[in-house]
């Protein structure tokens, strides 16, 4: 499986520096997947699925993948929305009862709400190391904690905090909303339409067939064998299993969400749906805290998902699992079609390292990106604005300005502008103009001495009109 876009000094470059990290962070084995455009188009295994026998990692190897679960928990829960089964916005206690007893955090405090459990803002403590142990936790055991646990950490709503409870009582609500136990509802849902023949949630099945990569512990130097941790009541969290594949499939079908179109849908859930996901819906992080992030980028939770806004790559969505004896991490750039994911079996392996590192060797590879065309109210109005600074006044002709524009900034102001920045650069031409979307865009004057920046946004009217105007020279 390889994409002849990329030279084979390219995969060669990326296995390489997959058999590193493994040596590096003393991985027995990992596996990683690379799609871009729909189809896994290259893999990469190194080491042992069995450290005891020695059976290497394969392509069809099962891993652990964790809390990377989430997003597809997350989409489970917005395909019944779509349906009208439930609704974001109302109090958990709809749709899990026991949750009516609960004692709120405060007395002023908002109900728990779905969105709240899907944004890790409910206000649950951060619960990785219990919550990791418990995935064999059975229905009248998830009760208890519902019943008596100390849940609050903080009123719901203040803050983003990280908690596995909350998508266990989001597997409550799939099994209460949709009538079915909340595994039978994702391979209905999800594992059949997409093919996911493979990927399961119960990792002691998947380890009976022996193509499963068990996980292991480093104390010291001391290896060990982490016990399989049995499907239960809160799989919602974290209890995947999957191969590269399985999971490719899965990926493939998140990023077909973009770009937004007309066509017919053909997924078990909305595009839409899938893009609502990505939206920042909680607190952001700081820059450096979320796993996978890139010092000084900005990213924030949405649901099920991390979206990181990167300077490099552009839109960056996330997201980490962690189990004792498995790490891995998932990376999509959907405005480019890419996906990368990675799989390891060493307790809580970073494997975020790993595909970023290969995301940006795929981008060192890559010819330049290619810009949608504008739209003809853009080209419109840049034309306008390239005649403005050839005749060195803002008004004449037909320019496409809105009501605010010259009110805002009065003629002789926009004049001046105009001659101060001529005499500086001499005469220019239109090199290009980059949309960032359809009702705005940046563009560029290639004059006699330099270049000319420029960036305009257009009124959201029938007739679109220039509202704003930035122009500065480049490098200045």
């Amino acid at each position: 499986m390889s994409d002849p876009e990329y030279p084979a000094t390219v995969r060669a470059e990326i296995d390489a520096a997959s058999a590193a990290f493994a040596e590096q962070e003393r991985i027995p084995g990992l596996a990683l997947g690379i799609v871009q455009e729909g189809r896994l188009v290259h893999a990469t295994t190194v080491g042992l699925a069995d450290r005891e026998a020695g059976r290497r990692v394969e392509v069809g190897t099962g891993f652990r993948i964790a809390s990377m679960t989430k997003n597809m928990t997350a989409l489970a829960i917005l395909s019944l929305r779509d349906r009208g089964w439930l609704q974001l916005d109302a109090p958990l206690a709809h749709y899990v009862p026991q949750f009516a007893a609960v004692k709120q955090a405060t007395r002023d405090s908002a109900p728990v709400t779905v969105r709240h459990l899907l944004t890790h803002t409910a206000g649950f403590v951060t619960d990785d190391p219990w919550g990791d142990r418990v995935l064999g936790m059975t229905p009248a055991e998830l009760d208890t904690v519902i019943a008596t646990g100390h849940l609050f950490a903080r009123p719901p709503g203040l803050a983003f905090e990280y908690s596995n409870l909350g998508y266990a009582l989001l597997g409550r609500v799939l099994t209460n909303v949709s009538g079915e136990p909340y595994q039978a509802y994702m391979r209905r849902t999800f594992l059949q339409p997409l093919g996911m023949a493979h990927t399961t949630f119960d990792a002691p099945a998947a380890a009976s067939r022996g193509d499963y990569a068990f996980g292991y512990r480093l104390d010291g130097e001391t290896w060990s064998r982490e016990r399989i941790e049995p499907d239960g009541e809160v799989g919602a969290m974290g209890g995947l299993a999957t191969t590269v594949p399985d999971y490719a499939r899965y990926v493939s079908f998140l990023l077909s969400a973009w770009p937004a179109r007309d066509e017919p849908e053909s997924g078990p859930v909305r595009r839409s749906s899938v893009r609502e996901m990505v939206l920042w819906h909680a607190p952001p992080f700081a820059p450096d805290s979320a796993p996978g992030a890139r010092a000084g980028q900005p990213s924030a939770y949405g649901y099920g998902l991390t979206h990181s806004t990167d300077a490099l790559l552009g839109m960056r969505i996330h997201h980490a699992g962690g189990l004792p004896g498995y790490g891995s991490h998932v990376l999509m750039l959907p405005e480019r079609g890419w996906g990368v994911f990675a799989f390891g079996n060493r307790t809580y392996a970073p494997m975020s390292r790993l595909t970023l590192d290969v995301a940006e060797k795929l981008h060192a590879a890559s010819p330049p990106s290619v810009l949608a065309d504008p739209s003809s109210a853009l080209v419109r109005a840049v034309q306008a604005i390239v005649a403005a600074y050839g005749s060195g006044r803002i008004e004449g002709g037909d320019r496409p300005f809105a009501v605010n524009f010259l009110l805002d900034t009065p003629a002789p102001l926009r004049d001046a502008e105009l001659a101060s920045l001529k005499q500086q650069l001499g005469e220019g031409r239109l090199e290009r103009i980059e949309p960032i979307h359809a009702l705005a865009g940046r563009f560029v004057l290639a004059c006699a001495r330099g270049r000319l920046n420029g960036t305009v946004t257009l009124s959201p009217e029938a007739d679109s009109g220039i509202q704003k105007l930035v122009l500065s020279v480049a490098g200045a």
